[in-house]
């Protein structure tokens, strides 16, 4: 089943929906967890300090835009908000959720942000 979750980068918050997966569940366990995350012209991205299962079969390239990725062989967790015409040439992909609603809270961060996850109850 899947688990809605919400995101906070700073004073902004975006709801999500986590996938029904192995990797996205075992996320889901460690919900709450904080991941330091900056902003780029395509996404909000950092380094991940657990690690989470995955199904190698699985593994893409590339994004939709309002996917999160878990990157296995970075260890690294990313939204992304743009580019999703160019993200194939990005490999070694595991989505787990994505966001619901509109990407424009996403666009208009910079910089960089302690991210807390939570569940939603």
């Amino acid at each position: 089943m899947a688990q809605d979750i919400a995101m906070h980068f700073g004073d902004a918050t975006v709801s999500a929906q986590l996938n029904d997966t192995a990797t996205a569940r075992a996320f889901a366990a460690l919900l709450p967890v904080t991941v330091r995350m900056s902003a780029s012209a395509v996404g909000v991205c950092g380094a991940a300090s657990f690690e989470l299962p995955v199904d190698s079969a699985s593994i893409h390239r590339g994004w939709a835009n309002g996917d999160i990725n878990y990157n296995p062989g970075g260890g690294w967790l990313a939204v992304f908000f743009d580019d999703e015409e160019n993200s194939p040439r990005y490999g070694d992909q595991f989505t787990i959720g994505c966001i619901a609603g509109p990407l424009t809270t996403l666009r208009a961060l910079s910089g960089t942000y302690d991210v807390l996850i939570e569940a939603c109850a």
